[in-house]
């Protein structure tokens, strides 16, 4: 018999909301790479935590946001991202930030 490893994480739960947050996701706001508004609602109908479609930030990204305090937060994004994972998308630190400029640049 084969036990899952208790030091890796699962794969649904690499993206937590501190490696990508920033003032934007404590506010409310969260970013998902997508081809359209229309895939990220599919993925999220349903989501606990309010969670819903702002609209696009730019050509690439889909601006989002949430209802849910830091508890809750971290109670329910593990299952958000393994909705987004499901249908093929991701989130990303906000489009335009510093720290996304320098990741670029080197």
């Amino acid at each position: 018999m084969r036990h899952q490893d208790s030091k890796k994480r699962p794969w649904h739960e690499e993206a937590t909301p501190p490696e990508h947050a920033d003032a934007d996701a404590l506010d409310g706001r969260f970013y998902v790479l997508a081809p359209s508004v229309n895939a990220v609602r599919r993925a999220l109908f349903r989501a606990p935590g309010g969670a819903k479609v702002v609209g696009r930030h730019d050509r690439e990204t889909i601006a989002c946001s949430h209802t849910m305090d830091a508890h809750s937060l971290a109670r329910h994004w593990s299952i958000l991202v393994s909705r987004l994972g499901k249908a093929g998308l991701r989130v990303v630190p906000r489009p335009g930030s510093v720290d996304n400029r320098i990741r670029h640049e080197i």
